[in-house]
């Protein structure tokens, strides 16, 4: 990734709270809605190994993959737009 792309992008960030991760998950099941999980094959802060591990262990599904490194949106903005348009085409079509 371009040097300036990043500094954009960090100059855009906001802070994301802390909540979820001092909060108990308050459902006992996870809610009974379609469920997709991109992986990104190129991420280092998530390795694919791991993250395969536990969307099969967590989920009960296989992710959808993509080459690409932790920050997706920023890396490969249009294909994962594509995805996930494909995700909504299908969501209709059913």
């Amino acid at each position: 990734m371009p040097r300036s792309l990043a500094e954009e992008a960090l100059s855009r960030e906001r802070r994301q709270s802390d909540t979820p991760g001092r909060s108990p998950w308050p459902l006992e099941a996870w809610p009974p809605v379609p469920t997709r999980f991109v992986l990104c094959t190129e991420d280092r802060f998530f390795p694919p190994n791991l993250m395969h591990r536990v969307v099969s262990e967590r989920l009960a599904i296989s992710p959808d993959e993509i080459a690409a490194g932790h920050c997706v949106a920023l890396s490969r903005p249009k294909e994962l737009a594509d995805m996930l348009i494909g995700y909504a085409a299908e969501r209709e079509r059913s």
